[in-house]
């Protein structure tokens, strides 16, 4: 703030002796005739050694506010260079907003990233602006223009006076493109809440168990098929951490837990859980005999067909190329036996749920669970769990190293201060100015009052 002030005050105090000194030679050349002013002129110390040490020292004293006001002030160039840019969108295919990159939740991000103390999110923001670096016009279609590139100022106040310019920039900046990856790229996450345990049977929640590792094999399935060769800062790929989560699933949860619970029997209420499975064949075989009646009805209709209307019927077509040739075509027969196909598979895969059903019940039945079991199922339970979410922390963190590494080739920043050759510039241009000044100064002087 006192930088501020000091600097305009010396720029004005030159300006006041530059108009004075001018008002002054303005005023009293009607006291002399032309002889004289052009006497006066000619005499005038235009090298005075007196007036270039007072401008050598005012330049000095000038540049040093002049440096550190200009450090208060720096921008930066946010480049978009994915696709969609070109068509005001985000990678994920929402509208691209360019108000975020100063939003709330970047400033705020960026003040926890760089521990700023004593300044507020509104206080910073006040700092900071942004808007396309090329504008287009609604005039006509010549004028149309999107941008992907955006410039970002920042200009300290006396709140934020006390940060380092080039920090603050810079954390803007980083804080954007992890709130861009966060927002707009590929994001995981299993349910935020453990799930009460003791409320659930043994069964269910093998069954949770399999869909929560299943969705973060899915995951990182699909993140391995945009790029497989890429290697985590721990050395990991998707597939090999992949390959734990699915050795993980195959012995912890379908072996040990599951063959835990189906060997001693172990179950929290037995008749409720025999009533539930028991109302579950009933209506899965409900839909077996469905599934079965529906697979026979396609076989009799295939039955009815003669031998010679389910040979291949060849008839003329012409290709693409406007070439003439005999096409095969599709009878009846052939959609008959895909459906056929389709229920029998339905068929197998009800009788397959009713025999696990059926697997349950018995071992439930025939056993009496002890409560040592129960207890180290419990266990078991709690450590599957926790050993689950490490590998969902460990597949996003993986998953946003990558969105990281493709954002930066995506989201270019480039950072510009005031430049050496552009301050040289403004002190030379003040240094003449003062020079100027002080010289009409002393040739006011020279000037009589009166004539």
């Amino acid at each position: 703030m006192l930088t501020d002030i000091f600097q305009k005050l010396i720029f004005v105090i030159v300006g006041v002796l530059f108009i004075a000194s001018a008002a002054t030679i303005l005023f009293r050349l009607k006291n002399v005739n032309r002889a004289e002013r052009t006497q006066i002129f000619k005499t005038a110390e235009y090298f005075n050694a007196w007036i270039i040490l007072v401008c050598f020292i005012t330049t000095l004293v000038y540049g040093i506010f002049n440096h550190f006001e200009l450090k208060k002030s720096v921008h930066a160039i946010v480049s978009l260079n994915y696709s969609e840019a070109s068509q005001a969108l985000n990678s994920n295919g929402t509208r691209y907003n360019m108000a975020e990159i100063i939003s709330d939740e970047v400033v705020q991000k960026a003040i926890e990233k760089g521990a700023l103390k004593d300044v507020t999110v509104k206080q910073l923001k006040n700092c900071l602006a942004v808007y396309p670096c090329v504008q287009g016009g609604v005039g006509d279609e010549s004028q149309y223009h999107i941008s992907t590139e955006f410039a970002v100022e920042y200009h300290a106040s006396g709140d934020t006076a006390h940060l380092d310019s080039d920090n603050v920039i810079n954390l803007i900046t980083s804080a954007y493109k992890e709130y861009y990856i966060e927002k707009y790229t590929d994001n995981f996450k299993l349910d935020a809440e453990e799930p009460d345990f003791s409320q659930m049977e043994y069964m269910d929640i093998v069954s949770y168990f399999d869909k929560e590792t299943q969705s973060i094999l899915n995951y990182l399935y699909g993140m391995a098929e945009k790029n497989p060769s890429f290697i985590t800062e721990n050395g990991s790929t998707f597939n090999s951490i992949a390959g734990k989560v699915h050795q993980f699933k195959e012995t912890q949860i379908n072996q040990n837990l599951k063959s835990l619970i189906l060997q001693n029997g172990i179950v929290r209420d037995r008749n409720e859980y025999v009533d539930r499975l028991s109302y579950q064949n009933k209506n899965i075989d409900f839909d077996r005999q469905k599934n079965d009646a529906s697979y026979r009805l396609c076989n009799e209709a295939i039955d009815m067909y003669s031998e010679e209307m389910t040979r291949v019927v060849l008839v003329p077509t012409w290709d693409q190329a406007g070439k003439y040739y005999m096409g095969r075509t599709k009878v009846g027969v052939d959609e008959l036996s895909v459906m056929a196909t389709k229920f029998s598979n339905y068929v197998a895969s009800n009788e397959k749920e009713m025999m696990d059903n059926n697997l349950i019940l018995n071992k439930i039945s025939s056993n009496n669970s002890d409560a040592q079991f129960s207890s180290f199922a419990d266990s078991l339970i709690e450590s599957i769990y926790e050993s689950i979410k490490g590998f969902e922390k460990e597949a996003i963190t993986a998953g946003r190293e990558y969105s990281r590494h493709r954002m930066n080739q995506c989201i270019a920043v480039t950072i510009y201060g005031v430049s050496l050759m552009s301050e040289l510039k403004t002190l030379v241009l003040f240094a003449g100015f003062t020079y100027i000044a002080l010289v009409l100064y002393r040739i006011s002087k020279k000037f009589p009052k009166k004539a």
